[in-house]
């Protein structure tokens, strides 16, 4: 093979394995969110069936006061305030406006994924998240706008469970 020739197939060759190393690249990241997400439609699947099973359902009914006084704060879709992928929220759905987190006692007393809570004086919102484990009786509304969810503050209020 003379010179010029092997000049011009070097570069073709390079191209071809930068594009291959590249689709390789692609294809174990295309695996890791299959992964991801199995591991995630695993936990959906298990709160289904914990949500949808009537005696779990019928016990949480007996022994949770629909009724409490919460703690209401304000939270965005902000990595720094939620896990990697800040616009999924724990029920798998998508954060929107209108939508609360509530801390685990409350969830665990049957304030769950889908369920409708009245705020006093703010309105009814649809349960799609779970706050951190630290908090308790407590509320987290929401709200796209970092500035207006610091502006909402810290408030204690009267939340009702919804039987719609």
């Amino acid at each position: 093979m003379t010179r010029p020739m092997q000049a011009a197939i070097l570069p073709a060759l390079a191209a071809a394995l930068f594009f291959s190393l590249a689709a390789l690249a692609s294809q174990r990241g295309e695996l890791s969110e299959i992964k991801r997400l199995s591991q995630n439609e695993y936990r959906a699947d298990v709160a289904h069936m914990l949500v949808s099973d009537p005696e779990y359902l019928r016990r949480l009914e007996e022994s949770s006061r629909p009724n409490a006084l919460v703690t209401v704060t304000a939270y965005n879709a902000d990595p720094a305030q939620t896990d990697s992928d800040p616009d999924i929220a724990a029920s798998l759905r998508r954060v929107k406006p209108g939508t609360i987190a509530v801390s685990r006692d409350l969830f665990d007393r049957g304030w769950v994924f889908g369920r409708k809570v009245r705020l006093e004086g703010l309105g009814i919102y649809e349960i799609n998240d779970l706050m951190a484990a630290r908090h308790n009786r407590a509320v987290d509304i929401f709200i796209h706008s970092n500035s207006q969810a610091l502006a909402f503050g810290k408030r204690r209020i009267k939340a009702a469970l919804l039987n719609i």
